[in-house]
């Protein structure tokens, strides 16, 4: 399914951009290009998001608590329902920040990000970390400052530059 995918991607891609087709080469072989060049993005789009975010023992603990907020026809537990306090419009921002946020994640090297999510999502302790990912305390702090500068330079090109002014 995936090749074929692909397949149709590069035949797309190839009809799209015909003219920069300069004749120097066999078409069968500018195709080819298209096609390599498309399965190496394809590789590297599902190594980031499968290996970075891939599910942990801890994730798969929040996994559980969620789950546990439900009864078995699938509607919440009475103590379980959440108050919302804050407005629809305040809901809505924060889930496109949410968006905004994850790309910006999405967009760091792979273990920037990884050492990131330990950290600030996952809750883990910095010696844990190290251990864990294989690094000195001093390349963990130096990952954690490089990946907090990364995300709040991106947080601050797409997110706050790009709001209204309230």
């Amino acid at each position: 399914e995936t090749a074929e995918d692909l397949a149709q991607e590069t035949l797309l891609a190839a009809l799209r951009h015909r003219g920069q087709f300069q004749g120097r080469a066999q078409l069968k072989t500018w195709l080819f290009a298209i096609l390599k060049n498309k399965i190496n993005d394809y590789l590297r789009h599902k190594q980031r998001h499968s290996s970075v975010f891939a599910e942990t023992p801890a994730e798969m603990e929040l996994d559980e608590l969620y789950e546990a907020q439900f009864d078995s026809s699938g509607h919440w537990h009475a103590d379980g329902i959440p108050v919302h306090q804050r407005s629809p419009e305040q809901d809505l921002e924060n889930r496109q920040f949410q968006d905004v946020f994850q790309a910006c994640l999405y967009g760091l090297p792979e273990n920037t990000a990884r050492v990131f999510m330990l950290r600030e999502i996952m809750g883990w302790d910095a010696p844990d970390i190290q251990s864990h990912c294989g690094i000195s305390a001093a390349n963990y702090y130096t990952v954690m400052h490089r990946a907090r500068e990364a995300l709040r330079q991106c947080l601050q090109i797409k997110w706050f530059n790009h709001r209204e002014p309230t």
